[in-house]
């Protein structure tokens, strides 16, 4: 449905303004020609696990060691990092909140944020910690967004 997105986005008389698609989706389907502009992610994280892949398989030592391979610590972590502060907001989120985990060496940064729907309310929030446990990381900064104001706007959503 990429395609028919595009279509309707560089139709003048189209339904779209504007529409927001991945750089890697995209890539992949060799339609790089129709980004107009890249979002830094300082500027717009996206959302806790954006982009992630799974593979899932019966708890048999077989399996799991075959697909082990296809495993990235890195990335693993990152998202588990992300998942982690979404999940200590408190669960699904009726607010937009982006959430984008980096690991570097021994170090995970993770930058995190809750908005209003109208974006008028902002919080941010970023650290740096040993990513030995990256699920301590995401319920960190959920804690700190959380006592900056972020239970006021979840509980003015619910």
């Amino acid at each position: 449905n990429v395609d028919t997105r595009l279509r309707k986005v560089l139709d003048p008389a189209g339904p779209y303004d504007a529409i927001l698609l991945a750089y890697a989706g995209l890539s992949r389907l060799g339609r790089l020609d129709a980004v107009t502009e890249v979002l830094p992610v300082e500027s717009f994280l996206t959302a806790p696990g954006q982009g992630a892949l799974a593979i899932q398989t019966r708890d048999d030592p077989v399996w799991i060691n075959r697909i082990r391979p296809l495993d990235h610590p890195d990335a693993s972590d990152a998202v588990t990092a992300e998942r982690a502060f979404l999940s200590g907001l408190g669960g699904g989120c009726t607010l937009p909140v982006g959430a984008y985990g980096v690991v570097s060496g021994e170090r995970l940064n993770l930058s995190a944020e809750i908005l209003t729907p109208d974006g008028q309310t902002r919080i941010f929030v970023d650290g740096t910690f040993s990513r030995s446990d990256p699920h301590a990381a995401g319920a960190s900064l959920a804690r700190e967004a959380l006592a900056r104001g972020a239970a006021e706007l979840l509980e003015r959503e619910r």
